[in-house]
């Protein structure tokens, strides 16, 4: 909320399995600075988007609610929060429904499955859609 500014990506895939010594995994941080090359789309948000996101974010699990979560982690979008030159940021799967954060940010990603659906409905409503995954030729 107290950010100076607030923008959502898609991009290519990071976090790729490591099959040898020498692999490269590519991150959406890198250095402390967003890694330009693998960026697909971007929008910086206005304020209203930016408390929309925080709110829904910040839903909890209600009271012994569970949710099956797949295993793939394979991250497709990112939320990055600059805050005085400082780029902290979340990098999200929506196909196992599972998120990284940078070390500042103290958030679960144990969030309800509406919550996972508002999320993915915001980034596609703002067409970041780039790889949100179909299940049988439909989106979910």
């Amino acid at each position: 909320m107290a950010a100076d500014s607030v923008v959502i990506v898609s991009h290519t895939l990071t976090y790729t399995p490591v099959h040898n010594d020498g692999d490269y995994s590519p991150r959406l941080i890198e250095n402390g600075k967003l890694n330009q090359k693998i960026i697909k789309q971007r929008l910086k948000l206005n304020k209203k988007d930016i408390d929309l996101l925080a709110r829904t974010l910040i839903t909890p699990l209600k009271l012994g609610e569970t949710f099956e979560r797949g295993k793939c982690f394979m991250p497709h979008h990112g939320i990055l929060i600059y805050k005085q030159d400082k780029c902290s940021f979340f990098d999200i799967c929506f196909g196992c429904k599972h998120f990284v954060t940078s070390d500042d940010i103290k958030l679960s990603d144990s969030l309800r499955i509406i919550t996972w659906q508002k999320l993915k409905a915001f980034f596609k409503s703002r067409k970041l859609d780039y790889q949100i995954p179909m299940i049988q030729g439909k989106e979910e």
